[in-house]
């Protein structure tokens, strides 16, 4: 699996669908989570944003999914294997924020995550 894979199939093991940024479906039904993909050099750290998603009117649940999200990559970071070597993912500063989107609907929360990415890959 590619570097690019694990990372998707990392975001997606949090029930809910997990998308490129730029490719949300039309219609796309929330809960859902947007990311924009990382590509680093070898051993250089960059930093990637996840985008939680929710329609709801209680804060708890996506400030539930943050923590959820937050102990899968815990405090050392969580290490993914993929062909060519590993990508370690770490927790970026600051880690989450409430986003407001209430001009589009106020039901709508986003939480904005800072995901630092390191690739160790020979590709």
């Amino acid at each position: 699996m590619t570097p690019e894979a694990a990372i998707q199939q990392f975001l997606a093991g949090f029930g809910m669908p997990a998308y490129a940024t730029a490719s949300v479906p039309d219609g796309a039904a929330f809960p859902y989570l947007t990311y924009d993909l990382v590509i680093p050099d070898y051993g250089e750290v960059a930093t990637m944003t996840v985008n939680v998603w929710y329609r709801t009117t209680s804060e708890s649940e996506p400030n539930a999914k943050v923590r959820e999200i937050g102990r899968a990559i815990g405090h050392g970071g969580v290490i993914l294997e993929c062909d060519d070597g590993v990508v370690w993912l770490t927790k970026g500063s600051p880690w989450a924020q409430a986003i407001s989107v209430a001009e589009e609907d106020d039901m709508v929360k986003r939480r904005y995550l800072n995901v630092n990415a390191e690739f160790f890959t020979f590709d």
